[in-house]
């Protein structure tokens, strides 16, 4: 347990690392420093300051949600200013404390649980999620190729990009394992006029995407089953393409190589897999406050953890591509979105529950814009494939100055 005495101290040496001034006010009035500063965390009850002491990530948390703990100023400029300050004193790449870390997904123990957890987050209901994602549902890293971009074309960019590195086409099946809300098997279909097949286990995604195929009159070429991957060789087929899109991090660190040797198993010789997840360079420490109240469980991969899951298996890496400051874009715009209809998220969950969803969302967007999350694509191939195109990255200009 931090003493309060060291407090002063501690303050000094955040502000030595952060371009904005950042203090504290006790519950009993007194602000360390006394002077003005450019944000201010407030302690409204000596509960929420003596639990922040004692476990800063739920204490600070909890009291956040429940509004015992406020920020004077802005919160995310507060995150990164920590951020910084822990990375420095602890040499590492972030710390275990959830404020500076983004959602740490699902780790598996079994799949009734895992189907359990991904509901609690994806089964909120479509009307929470379609206030702010974009048109398309999609609850993934976009990519921001202009700096004028909204979400909406960034999303749509992101898709394309997909889309190129896999080099679809008019013959080719694809697979699409965690498909969301569906934007990648529909779109895609009506594109390419390829066959496409998503798997979900959020049943609000399932019927979503059942309504959108008859909707959009792709019954004869688009396929969505409520199923975990590990049945999916239970289908019986094999499919040139598969995609994962913001799922991997569901699958836990115990059951990376199970869903290797399954998608290993249901893709045809010299097809591409694209993986897109959120991960870390190096292994590290999960978030229990992100655990207990946004995605229960949880583990965010790190490259050698996701290189080491496929060792031995027949596949061969083509390229892998980090999108880091892209998520942070991403994240800024969800919130904002989220902000214009806050009222009515209100009205639908309450008070605690929007204060949780944006320190939530604003940790998630800090994580990427400090350097303790990541966005990667790998590209795979099952078998060496020497035809595959040579890639050449372009460089993107003031994107983040932007945001």
């Amino acid at each position: 347990m931090i003493k309060e005495k060291l407090i002063p101290r501690i303050l000094e040496e955040i502000n030595s690392c952060s371009e904005e001034t950042i203090g504290i006010r006790l519950p009993d009035g007194r602000d360390i420093p006394e002077g003005g500063v450019d944000h201010r965390v407030v302690f409204k009850t000596r509960e929420a300051f003596r639990n922040t002491l004692k476990d800063l990530e739920m204490g600070f948390g909890e009291g956040y949600m429940r509004g015992e703990i406020e920020v004077e100023g802005d919160l995310e400029k507060v995150l990164i200013a920590g951020s910084r300050y822990l990375n420095s004193v602890e040499g590492k790449g972030s710390f275990s404390l959830f404020l500076f870390k983004a959602a740490n997904l699902i780790s598996r123990v079994n799949v009734f649980k895992e189907k359990r957890n991904v509901q609690h987050h994806y089964d909120l209901g479509d009307e929470f999620y379609r206030l702010w994602l974009d048109s398309s549902m999609t609850y993934s890293c976009a990519f921001f190729s202009s700096p004028d971009m909204d979400i909406d074309e960034a999303q749509r960019e992101k898709r394309r990009i997909i889309y190129e590195k896999l080099q679809l086409s008019e013959e080719d099946t694809l697979l699409d394992i965690g498909c969301g809300w569906g934007s990648i098997i529909l779109e895609s279909a009506e594109i390419f006029g390829l066959r496409s097949v998503g798997i979900t286990l959020s049943e609000n995604q399932y019927r979503y995407v059942r309504e959108e195929i008859k909707r959009r009159g792709l019954e004869d070429r688009v396929e969505v089953y409520l199923m975990h991957y590990v049945d999916l060789p239970r289908l019986g087929r094999k499919f040139t393409k598969v995609v994962s899109v913001g799922m991997f991090e569901h699958v836990g660190r115990d059951n990376m190589r199970t869903f290797f040797r399954t998608v290993d198993a249901v893709l045809e010789d010299c097809g591409l897999f694209l993986l897109h997840t959120i991960g870390k360079v190096h292994p590290q420490k999960q978030s229990r406050w992100i655990r207990k109240y946004i995605f229960p469980g949880g583990y965010l991969p790190s490259i050698p953890e996701i290189i080491t899951a496929f060792e031995g298996l027949d596949f061969c890496l083509i390229d892998i591509d980090d999108w880091r400051l892209h998520y942070y874009r991403t994240l800024k715009a969800w919130r904002r979105r989220f902000w214009e209809k806050v009222n009515t998220v209100r009205s639908m969950y309450g008070e605690e529950f929007v204060r949780m969803w944006d320190l939530y969302l604003t940790a998630s967007a800090v994580s990427f814009y400090t350097g303790s999350n990541h966005l990667f694509q790998f590209l795979l191939s099952k078998g060496v494939k020497n035809d595959y195109p040579v890639m050449r990255r372009e460089f993107l200009k003031g994107f983040v100055l932007t945001s």
